[in-house]
């Protein structure tokens, strides 16, 4: 099975830029471990699109990667990077 590749959106590399150098360091490698079955380590979002479902990776406790996956074209979107708390609001 091949590999996912990864994609970041514009917000999300301004979310990866905001958090501290190490919690950054953390969510890009947990991103990244996730490319051979993404599917293992996500929970789709009850609110999205069914055409085109959100998920959330949980990086640590309080930080949440909110990411959408194309199986045709083997990609990992990242859309968005944020506290728990935050991350939800627009989803």
């Amino acid at each position: 099975m091949s590999q996912y590749r990864v994609k970041y959106t514009h917000r999300a590399d301004r979310d990866l830029e905001k958090l501290p150098r190490e919690i950054a360091r953390k969510v890009v490698s947990a991103i990244h471990a996730i490319r051979d079955d993404p599917y293992l380590f996500i929970k789709k979002m009850k609110a999205s699109n069914p055409d085109h479902p959100v998920y959330s990776l949980r990086i640590r406790r309080d930080v949440r990667a909110l990411l959408s996956i194309h199986d045709t074209v083997l990609i990992i979107h990242v859309l968005e990077i944020d506290h728990r708390k935050q991350a939800y609001r627009d989803f």
